[in-house]
């Protein structure tokens, strides 16, 4: 680069002290425009699809770094997704009406046993009781008949001791029953207590509270604090699969493949690691003098030709005009002195179908307007 600068400046230098018209031709090299592709991640490199020299088009894939870790977390965002729009759905739409309806039958029940339990057993619960207390006495009576003539007989060596022992078991398992029956009987007859009662309204009070909030949908708080969860959960999900899709590098543009250095299983830092030259945005720059400087303008037309292709002119735009000099001694003194301080100008253009390549000695032949134009 220095040598192509230092042609520029020559042929300047050379053009300022002849003087010059209208006119000024000025000498550089042709370079292509590099663009650098990478990962903002970074990670293991899993494959490696080019190679230096490659032509590419824009979206092309390029090298691929493991992603096993970033596709799990694309996972298990798109699963809190998921989970934090049910949720709001859910809010919004309301209770379905069977669950409504059983939310009302949960409620008419405990209603229902508040209420016995306020009344205390009824005259027909009483006698029930009383009938099933009897009735298992009875059944307690005839097993004690048969245990006491199994055990007489069982003294006497007419049956056996397993005859003797089925009749006993069986008389205590009728006891155990007839007292319970008892149990029941006397509570029933005594009434709900008041711990009881407080038991019962609570429950009543719980049933109605959820009835009444299945009835109503949920509050607009709710539905809001539910919408943001949502707004969140997508946000991870794109951070996520932000990350996943930086394992793997694309073509930022069509090109050719200039530096490629990497190799499946090298680890590879953030930042990038494939270097593209495009061969048709193609840029020369020359260096002209301080005179020569203010009789041109931006996106002013230039006319370029080559050793290559002899006579053949190609065109190419002005888009860059350095606002500070280079090449210049550290105080300018003389006029003399002055005419050497140049500045950078910068052309570009295409290849004009390849026949234009990065590398190439190119002059610009520049129309000069008039001073301060």
């Amino acid at each position: 680069m220095k040598r192509v600068v230092a042609l520029g400046l020559l042929t300047c230098i050379a053009a300022c002290n002849n003087g010059f018209g209208r006119h000024l031709s000025v000498s550089g090299q042709i370079e292509g425009v590099t663009v650098r592709a990478g990962s903002r991640t970074g990670g293991r490199v899993s494959e490696v699809l080019v190679q230096e020299g490659d032509a590419v088009k824009k979206g092309d894939i390029l090298v691929r770094l493991e992603a096993h870790e970033a596709q799990a977390r694309v996972a298990a965002a798109q699963a809190q997704l998921a989970q934090a729009n049910a949720l709001y759905t859910k809010l919004v739409n309301g209770a379905r009406p069977e669950q409504i309806r059983q939310a009302e039958a949960a409620a008419r029940q405990a209603e229902q046993r508040y209420q016995m339990a306020l009344e205390g057993a009824r005259t027909q619960e009483i006698e029930a009781a009383r009938a099933r207390a009897a009735a298992l006495r009875e059944k307690r009576d005839l097993a004690k008949t048969d245990l006491d003539r199994a055990k007489r007989l069982f003294d006497n060596g007419v049956v056996s001791r397993q005859v003797y022992d089925q009749a006993k078991h069986g008389y205590e398992a009728a006891e155990d029953a007839y007292q319970a029956a008892r149990e029941e009987l006397d509570l029933v007859i005594e009434g709900p207590r008041a711990e009881e009662i407080r038991m019962a309204e609570a429950a009543f009070d719980q049933a109605a509270a959820a009835l009444e909030e299945l009835r109503n949908g949920a509050r607009a708080e709710d539905i809001e604090a539910a919408r943001a969860l949502c707004d969140a959960a997508q946000a991870d999900l794109s951070l996520a699969e932000t990350a996943a899709n930086e394992m793997v590098v694309t073509a930022p543009v069509d090109g050719v493949v200039e530096s490629l250095d990497v190799h499946p299983g090298d680890l590879v830092k953030p930042g990038p690691i494939v270097q593209i030259v495009d061969p048709e945005d193609l840029e020369l720059m020359v260096y002209v003098s301080a005179k020569a400087l203010g009789r041109l303008r931006l996106n002013q037309p230039v006319t370029l030709t080559t050793d290559s292709h002899g006579d053949e002119t190609f065109d190419a735009t002005i888009v860059y005009i350095a606002s500070e000099g280079e090449f210049t001694p550290r105080n300018l003194q003389t006029e003399e002195e002055r005419v050497r301080q140049v500045f950078g100008v910068k052309l570009k253009f295409d290849s004009s179908n390849g026949k234009l390549k990065a590398g190439m000695t190119a002059t610009a032949h520049l129309e000069l307007g008039t001073e301060g134009a």
